[in-house]
């Protein structure tokens, strides 16, 4: 997992997807709400990335 955000703020991203948003979404409105510069958008997209694509396998292996 990316060791660049918080636990806390893996959960704030979890909760974002199962809202239906996409990693994209996630990144960009993170971005705007905390001022990140465009390397950390670019963490939480990869995390947000990550944690949808680990979401979708365990609903194909429940």
């Amino acid at each position: 997992m990316n060791s660049k955000l918080t636990d806390e703020q893996l959960d704030d991203i979890r909760g974002y997807l199962e809202q239906g948003m996409s990693p994209d979404d996630i990144a960009n409105y993170i971005g705007r709400v905390a001022d990140l510069d465009l390397i950390e958008i670019e963490y939480v997209r990869a995390a947000a990335n990550e944690l949808e694509q680990q979401h979708q396998q365990q609903g194909e292996n429940p």
